[in-house]
């Protein structure tokens, strides 16, 4: 039982896909270090546009892709995959099937529940409309095809359910869930201290919140495009441009990490805010691997991970945050560093999500046996 994961390029010249767009680059990149590690070999594919393929040469590609394939390999395909072409994806899906080997998807994200997290009431118009969305139909085609399923939280994977069981259809009982994720980074900063303000890093889309936070309110901001400058008009705000995602854990200076997605100061509101629910913010593992405590969203699903590890500060809005800081103590803040600074190396060495693989493949193994 060989196990690989798919990697995809989309250019002859040296770099990584999607490097720099957002953290999602560097997420693909760790999560195929991480497996490496664990012995799963990398299986490369090419980005590609030909919509009119003849059959006898998509046929060719996915021999040459999948070659060495044996009965009862695992094949790991990061989700959502960055090929939208359907034909593609089933002649990819039914071909590794062909060979007899399994097919785990590591589900990062799901692009739809970003801008609709919640899915529209049956028999209406809303359901109709997007039903036919061909992001949801890819999701509703091949999702239910795959042997075994990674997600982020419990919540991830029962909302899946909910999604494929508007279409009649299921999704595997070979599920593992990797909570945080991982971080591949190496950190020797001397140990934070209390009183050096919150850092909020990453996509500044999801913080509108930003330009409404009070002026007495500390944060030290990272990842600002040239358009989104005039935050460091506000007197309490720190601003970074963006930086590498390699770079960025040896930036943050904060006492605490924010984990945070609004459209509104002071409560988690609009739909990425919804998004919480189900799925884990690649913040939270960048905050931990650089050592820092953290401060999430009671709601998010990864709120009962921080509360139960003691890794940070767990609240129901900003509001509540200048009196949940001040109450830190000394004493506090220094057994939260030596739990953030335990955990730190599970997330730099991929752990959770190494475990949730040999989880799955554990389950995918069991199942090949003979009755």
């Amino acid at each position: 039982m060989a196990a690989f994961i798919l990697h995809f390029s989309d250019s002859p010249e040296h770099g990584y896909i999607f490097w720099d767009y957002g953290a999602a680059g560097k997420y693909h990149y760790d999560r195929e270090k991480f497996a490496a590690e664990i012995g799963v070999q990398r299986m490369d594919a090419y980005m590609y546009t030909w919509e009119d393929e003849p059959e006898d040469v998509i046929n060719a590609r996915m021999d040459g892709i999948l070659a060495g394939l044996k009965r009862y390999d695992t094949v790991f395909m990061q989700w959502p995959l960055p090929v939208v072409d359907q034909r593609w994806l089933q002649k990819l899906f039914s071909h590794t099937r062909a060979f007899g080997a399994y097919i785990v998807l590591i589900i990062d994200d799901m692009l739809t529940w970003r801008d609709q997290p919640v899915f529209p009431a049956p028999d209406t118009q809303k359901r109709e409309t997007w039903l036919n969305n061909p992001s949801v139909q890819i999701e509703m085609n091949f999702i239910p095809q795959v042997d075994g399923i990674i997600t982020h939280s419990t919540a991830m994977a029962e909302h899946l359910r909910e999604q494929m069981a508007i279409k009649g259809r299921e999704i595997t009982d070979n599920i593992a869930i990797y909570g945080p994720g991982g971080n591949a980074s190496t950190y020797f900063q001397p140990p934070r201290t209390l009183g050096h303000g919150v850092d909020y890093a990453g996509n500044l889309i999801y913080a509108k919140f930003l330009y409404e936070l009070p002026q007495d309110f500390k944060i030290n901001v990272y990842g600002a495009s040239p358009d989104e400058l005039d935050l460091a008009q506000h007197p309490n705000i720190s601003l970074t441009p963006r930086v590498d995602p390699e770079a960025i854990n040896q930036l943050l200076h904060g006492s605490f990490g924010l984990v945070w997605s609004s459209d509104s100061y002071p409560e988690a509101t609009g739909v990425i805010a919804d998004y919480m629910h189900y799925n884990s913010s690649a913040k939270l593992s960048m905050y931990l691997a650089a050592d820092e405590p953290v401060i999430v969203w009671r709601e998010a699903s990864f709120a009962p991970f921080i509360e139960a590890n003691h890794l940070g500060l767990v609240i129901d809005d900003l509001s509540q945050l200048p009196d949940t800081l001040a109450a830190v103590s000394e004493e506090d803040y220094h057994a939260m560093i030596a739990r953030v600074q335990a955990m730190g190396p599970l997330i730099r060495n991929g752990f959770f999500l190494k475990k949730a693989m040999f989880d799955v493949l554990g389950k995918l193994y069991d199942q090949s046996q003979p009755k």
